[in-house]
């Protein structure tokens, strides 16, 4: 089976930030999960263009399904592999950690995708389309509760 390189992104916004250091308040965190046309939560994500780096594929990506810009890539997390959805190709996709401080985002453009934004610990994060997705959040969630800070 062919493999299909893509990225994706667990972007983290704080609900106070400290502007200088960019950090948030311990549990203050929220994370964008944008939603496909019909009810189909995830993180951002998407396959890498002929001669795009995976950091600029992420930041295509993330204008394109959430209207975020301007993000701070800050490290890559994991590469996660599973089937696309129609089963054709091989999906190995290398996830990063980034924040955002921007409040409120232009309309993504893809049309039909929305972004929301979701408190990362408390158990309000929906279950996410791919459950690696979802355990993937639950890492960087257990990382926060353990040691302050998801970074």
């Amino acid at each position: 089976m062919p493999p299909r390189p893509s990225v994706g992104g667990v972007i983290l916004r704080p609900l106070t930030l400290d502007t200088v250091a960019l950090e948030g308040t311990p549990g203050g965190w929220e994370v964008a999960v944008v939603v496909e046309p019909g009810p189909y939560p995830q993180l951002p994500k998407g396959g890498l263009e002929a001669g795009e780096t995976h950091r600029d594929a992420l930041h295509r990506e993330l204008r394109e399904e959430a209207g975020l810009e301007g993000v701070q890539i800050l490290r890559e997390l994991a590469t996660l592999e599973r089937l696309n959805y129609a089963r054709t190709k091989w999906q190995v996709t290398r996830y990063y950690l980034g924040i955002s401080t921007q409040q409120e985002a232009p309309p993504p453009l893809e049309p039909g995708y929305r972004l929301e934004w979701h408190p990362l610990l408390g158990g309000q994060v929906p279950d996410l389309f791919w459950p690696e997705q979802t355990r993937l959040l639950r890492q960087v969630a257990r990382q926060l509760q353990r040691n302050g800070t998801p970074f």
